[in-house]
């Protein structure tokens, strides 16, 4: 391994081949840095290399993860065998491709082999890898992962509040922009009444020393510690009368069921984050892409607030001390006159953070959706393929901005593809071309809550007692009629609540499939939870018998009451879009697969089948034409002999052997009978020619080609879908 980090190679923007590896400074990222690049362009797996060289470098990451990709970063399987990967193998992905689990998992284990021996990587480094740094997924408001304790951020500081008067009303400004936006109540900190109240009290309360939880900050909100706000009375600019709609907002946030994941779990400790028990770097994954947008910006904006402050007391340092990457920065980073409460934490890191060893890199689609500001705070830039004409006029403002040639610009844009990116970095003396490396991280794609409750089940006790608790002692109450069923599924820890249902569907061409599938109970309605990702179930795997040692995910709020008629509208609404299946046609014979029937198994049956209903036409056709050919045969056969026999007359009469001797006349008859010969002949090789045509014909439509076939989607008939029962079961 070489002192930077190993990124790629250089690509030549000519000819397109690849060049001298390339290698970073980790200190670069000082200036921090952006990846851009639209859907497909690799941006995602050049974000994984860059953070997988950062933790071999001894670099802890804190990684904030809206749409939930980076969890793959805890994927590294060292022994690179099926077997590792195969409980990662998207089935449905499989099935589209033809392929089983199993036989998806080879595949998957062979590619990631070769990609990264065509890099110059193999097992050691993976193992090293591992070696190297502590992993977490944290999920706030969720115990899928390790959850975080969000409203611990209402706790008093540790310090006096004057030390660090400007940070801490920042963070008070952060965590009441994000406590409003769950309310959804405007969050103005200049015009909202309810900002200016709780930002008052918060701040008055830390600089008593005094924390507060939501019961006491509701307690406060009836009864202020203080009569005046600014030079007014409390109950002039906020009469207790208006404040009882908030008080009453409050306690309806506290009240509710799915928020007490909100107060459990490990508190916003920076340095825990960066660091593991026994000092090594961490990498820190805060998953958000189960939250609603208004809870990704509360807890994003608390996070940064939270790493400004920690990066403030800091001593200053030339070396990359720590890095915060942020994944699809779109929302959170945006242009004047959009100001939500993660865009100044955000701001103040990438304008102060270099002094004190802090790194940040952003990563975004399209280079609009970033304050402007940001943009020129950031001295190493990864272009990949840029979708719209907008995108790069933004980022050739940019570059040319930084000093570089607006036709070198264009030119090196114009040479981006897929892996491939402009290189910008302010600390070398010209930009180039980059194509990633493999990445050993395996590139799942979004891992569900399910998953990452897989990942993190194994954790260390240090982690899984503090941060997750012990074990529930029994499953939530599910309303009537309902009652609790498990599903082993991933063998964790943690069960979540889904809805099993047993299903009958009929298809075009009388095709029909009863089958039992899982939804996890996502969403704010039966009707949502229905448009998640679901999953086929073997009945037999349904017990009744509790598990031991499981904890168990909240219930959806809108499961309380009487949820049935919800459920049952929902499974006859959507239930026949979900039961929609992707088969599989032969474009010779225009057979078609069975649902969910693999590749190999239509083209085993099509071989079984010798062509299907095309190959039986044809072989009737093939059974006339080899019966005219006979009868041609015969012809040919018989006009032969008639020709000789009028030959041999024709010599015995001319040589007068039958008689008196006569004329040539006789060759007559030997010219028509030979005319009548060559036509026969001329019949019998068209038959043959078509004989020889079916046959081919049959030949290829037996011997499938299973890279010809086409897919297609099959709905369920109208009316051809109906539900035998439904079940709630906790899925572990």
């Amino acid at each position: 391994m070489g002192d930077g980090l190993y990124l790629g190679r250089q690509v030549d923007p000519k000819s397109g081949d690849l060049g001298a590896r390339l290698d970073l400074d980790p200190a670069d990222l000082l200036t921090h840095g952006l990846i851009v690049g639209m859907t497909g362009s690799g941006k995602t797996g050049l974000a994984v290399v860059l953070l997988e060289e950062l933790l071999r470098q001894g670099v802890p990451v804190l990684a904030i993860d809206p749409k939930g990709d980076l969890g793959n970063l805890l994927l590294l399987f060292d022994a690179l065998d099926a077997a590792s990967f195969e409980p990662w193998i998207d089935a449905e992905a499989a099935r589209r491709d033809g392929q089983d689990v199993p036989t998806a998992a080879r595949d998957t284990a062979a590619r990631w082999t070769k990609g990264l021996e065509e890099w110059g990587l193999g097992p050691a480094d993976i193992a090293a890898l591992k070696a190297s740094h502590d992993a977490i997924v944290y999920t706030p408001g969720s115990d899928a992962g390790v959850p975080l304790n969000v409203l611990q951020s209402l706790d008093a500081p540790s310090v006096p509040f004057e030390s660090a008067e400007e940070d801490l009303r920042d963070e008070i400004g952060g965590i009441v922009a994000g406590l409003l936006g769950l309310l959804r109540i405007d969050a103005d900190p200049l015009q909202s009444r309810e900002a200016i109240l709780l930002s008052n009290l918060i701040e008055h309360g830390w600089r008593e020393g005094q924390g507060f939880g939501l019961e006491t900050l509701i307690a406060a909100v009836a009864d202020p510690p203080f009569e005046r706000l600014g030079a007014l009375p409390v109950e002039t600019v906020f009469p207790r009368k208006d404040r009882q709609g908030l008080m009453l907002a409050l306690n309806n946030l506290l009240a509710a069921p799915s928020f007490e994941a909100w107060r459990q779990g490990q508190s916003l400790d920076v340095d825990r984050l960066l660091r593991a028990a026994d000092g090594r770097p961490r990498l820190s994954v805060v998953s958000t892409a189960h939250l609603r947008d208004e809870e990704r910006l509360f807890v994003t904006a608390l996070l940064l607030d939270k790493v400004k402050t920690w990066m403030r007391r800091q001593g200053g340092t030339s070396e990359l001390r720590a890095l915060v990457y942020m994944d699809e920065v779109f929302g959170y980073f945006p242009p004047h006159p959009k100001n939500p409460p993660t865009k100044r934490p955000l701001l103040t890191l990438l304008k102060q953070a270099r002094a004190q060893g802090v790194g940040v890199v952003l990563a975004t689609q399209n280079p609009v959706d970033l304050d402007y500001k940001g943009l020129a705070n950031m001295g190493t830039w990864m272009v990949g393929t840029l979708q719209t004409e907008q995108d790069r006029d933004r980022l050739d403002d940019g570059l040319t901005g930084a000093g570089l040639e607006k036709s070198a610009v264009k030119r090196l844009l114009g040479a981006t593809r897929k892996r491939v990116f402009l290189l910008h970095d302010v600390h070398r003396e010209e930009p180039c071309l980059l194509h990633s490396r493999w990445a050993m991280s395996y590139l799942r794609g979004p891992l569900t809550r399910e998953e990452i409750g897989r990942l993190m089940g194994g954790r260390a006790p240090d982690i899984a007692e503090s941060a997750v608790g012990e074990p529930a002692g029994g499953p939530p109450v599910l309303p009537a009629p309902f009652e609790h069923r498990y599903l082993p599924r991933h063998g964790g820890r943690l069960a979540e609540l889904h809805l099993v249902v047993k299903h009958a569907a009929r298809y075009p061409g009388g095709q029909e499939t009863v089958g039992l599938s899982a939804w996890p109970l996502g969403g704010a309605t039966a009707a949502e939870a229905l448009e998640a990702e679901h999953f086929e179930v073997a009945e037999g795997d349904v017990e009744e018998k509790p598990p031991a040692e499981i904890r168990y995910g909240a219930l959806p709020e809108w499961l309380a009451g009487n949820p049935a008629p919800d459920i049952e509208k929902a499974l006859r609404q959507r239930l026949p879009d979900r039961l929609s299946v992707n088969v599989f046609v032969d474009p010779d014979t225009g057979e078609q697969s069975m649902p969910g029937e693999t590749t190999e198994a239509f083209v085993r049956r099509l071989h079984a089948s010798r062509g299907g209903k095309a190959g039986e036409k044809i072989r009737a056709r093939l059974t006339k034409k080899k019966a005219t050919l006979t009868l041609r045969e015969e012809e040919v056969e018989g006009r032969r002999q008639e020709k000789w026999l009028a030959i041999g007359k024709t010599v015995l009469k001319m040589t007068g052997l039958l008689g008196r001797r006569r004329s040539a006349s006789g060759v007559d008859s030997v010219l028509t009978k030979n005319r009548l010969e060559d036509k026969a002949e001329a019949r019998l090789e068209a038959i043959r020619a078509e004989v020889a045509d079916l046959e081919r014909e049959l030949a290829e439509i037996v011997d499938v080609d299973s890279q010809s076939l086409e897919e297609k989607t099959l709905h369920p008939t109208r009316g051809g879908v109906k539900v035998l029962r439904y079940d709630l079961a906790w899925v572990y």
